[in-house]
């Protein structure tokens, strides 16, 4: 996934965007098939011979691999195409959504796995274990299905690219009339002052000369640096949360002695929480702002996590203190996804969403890379050291998004707005340029005469 997710962006970015999804589908495809099959191979028991076990260690190499391939177009391209097909300063809203429908499909796993594993016992054997993974094997062809179907055509334009469509060469040889016609006041209009000097977006003077005040071009200039800064957040939570995530199940089983029912409990009832607790941050964050409210629930989670790490030999002999803990912090260190998305798509160029998007296939990466890590302190320590680090790297992933106060305006409305307001000004000092010619004299400045 990680050699291959930034060509799948480009291939986005440049062609259609459904076409690639298309072909997604058919590595989910593949992948399910690749993946039952290997299942079988392997049996219904522990193989007694280790050259068969090795081949099935290569095998399942081979088809993680593939995964990593399909996953790559599921978190690019169907991910900037979802981008393009929602409204500007409504996209965490639509993010919310988005994140909702997942969180509760995702549901659905645990619970067929816990009738399943009623049904065959429940048990930590490798036959029951097999069983279960064929039938979600089985689900995924549905998830393929759906890649088909998808279509470049149905997704918004942006604000420029609306303006195109609406702009006409009679608007281009006439705006200037248009806009200094006594007929009524014109979209040039709205951005002169009294006094008739055009004003930036930001409400400020602009000199004679056109240009644009400095505080406001800093501004855009520094805003660019958001989705580095966002992606360099992501990178390092990843790789936090890899040293510890995967290994929640086996510290449930192992230092807390739960059956496989009541891990899959555990795991139904955590993307539930997360739905509660994204639709209270989205709501939050019309307040208080996003990238205040994504701080806010990430330092809670982060404070949670210190505490499990610090009165965990109490709660492991406690599991009705544990789980709500545990619930409580991954819902809200997780929902935030709305809110991360929103900003970034705000702040990424249509035209290279799908590569910005690829490249959470680097953090999965350092995501996997780190799980090694976790898995070898845990066998050295135990897993409260691994929850240690977890908690202090994730703590400095966070820190990161600090930087982006300045620069992300609490409303993503009024984000909207000051875009538009931009637009218009362009749009404005476009059709000044088309006057400068008939005003100008041979010499640059203004014409004293004209003959």
């Amino acid at each position: 996934g990680l050699l291959t997710a930034l060509p799948i962006g480009w291939l986005a970015d440049v062609y259609k965007r459904s076409a690639v999804i298309s072909w997604g589908g058919v590595l989910l495809v593949a992948a399910a098939a690749a993946h039952t099959s290997i299942l079988f191979y392997v049996g219904d028991e522990v193989p007694d011979d280790d050259d068969k076990v090795n081949t099935a260690e290569y095998l399942f190499l081979g088809v993680m691999a593939l995964w990593g391939l399909a996953n790559g177009v599921v978190n690019g391209p169907v991910q900037a195409l979802y981008a393009d097909s929602t409204p500007e300063g409504s996209r965490t809203t639509y993010y919310l959504y988005l994140f909702v429908c997942y969180m509760l499909s995702s549901c659905v796993g645990p619970l067929i796995s816990i009738v399943l594993f009623v049904h065959w016992g429940d048990d930590w054997e490798l036959l029951d274990l097999k069983n279960v993974m064929v039938v979600g094997m089985g689900l995924e062809l549905g998830a393929a299905g759906v890649m088909f179907f998808f279509d470049d055509d149905w997704a918004l334009k942006e604000r420029g690219e609306e303006e195109d469509d609406n702009a006409s060469p009679d608007d281009s040889d006439d705006g200037g009339k248009k806009a200094n016609d006594g007929g009524g006041k014109g979209e040039a209009d709205e951005l002169l002052g009294v006094d008739g000097q055009e004003r930036s977006s930001s409400g400020q003077e602009r000199s004679s000369s056109g240009k644009v005040p400095s505080e406001p071009a800093a501004v855009e200039r520094r805003r660019k640096w958001i989705p580095y800064i966002l992606f360099c957040s992501d990178l390092t939570v990843s790789l936090g949360s890899g040293m510890t995530v995967k290994f929640f199940p086996v510290f449930f089983k192992d230092d807390c002695n739960m059956s496989p029912v009541n891990v899959q409990v555990i795991y139904l009832i955590v993307p539930i929480f997360m739905v509660l607790a994204s639709g209270f941050a989205s709501s939050l964050s019309k307040t208080a702002g996003r990238i205040q409210t994504i701080l806010l629930c990430k330092g809670v989670g982060l404070g949670l996590l210190f505490s499990i790490v610090f009165k965990v030999d109490y709660l492991k002999s406690a599991p009705l203190a544990l789980v709500p803990l545990y619930v409580a912090r991954t819902a809200l260190m997780n929902s935030t996804y709305p809110l991360q998305e929103s900003v970034l798509m705000d702040f990424v160029p249509k035209e290279q969403r799908a590569r910005w998007k690829s490249l959470e296939s680097v953090s999965q990466f350092g995501w996997c890379g780190s799980a090694v890590l976790g898995g070898i302190l845990a066998d050295d320590y135990d897993y409260t050291f691994t929850f240690l680090i977890t908690a202090v790297v994730q703590s400095a992933g966070t820190l990161l998004l600090v930087l982006l106060l300045p620069l992300v305006p609490r409303s993503e409305e009024k984000l909207c707005e000051e875009r538009k307001t931009e637009s218009l000004s362009r749009r404005s000092a476009s059709r000044s340029d088309l006057e400068e010619p008939l005003l100008a004299g041979e010499e640059g400045g203004r014409l004293t005469g004209v003959v």
